[in-house]
């Protein structure tokens, strides 16, 4: 549901340019600067979040959401991240590391 309310939020950007910069600001302080929300979201629903973190990428991108330099590596370097668990990699990378039998 987070993930399709952005969603829209995105398209009311691109559709009307009403959205004010702090509407992304706050949700990005809401879900992604906090920790234990990452974590939560990361358990509950990978592929929502990976769209989320997307999303804001995108606002940036497209000009609709001015933001640090600095906020935009973090969120890259978190979409990487969740990249990772959907797909596997730290289970593939932790088996690659345990000795063999």
């Amino acid at each position: 549901e987070i993930q399709k309310r952005l969603n829209n939020t995105l398209g009311w950007s691109a559709t009307s340019g009403q959205v004010d910069n702090w509407v992304y600001e706050d949700a990005n302080d809401v879900y992604m600067k906090d920790p234990e929300m990452q974590k939560r979201l990361m358990e509950t629903n990978p592929n929502s979040f990976r769209k989320m973190v997307a999303n804001f990428l995108e606002a940036n991108g497209r000009g609709y959401w001015e933001t640090s330099e600095e906020n935009i590596e973090n969120l890259r370097k978190l979409y990487m991240e969740v990249e990772d668990k959907i797909e596997g990699v730290e289970n593939q990378m932790r088996a690659q590391k345990m000795p063999s039998q």
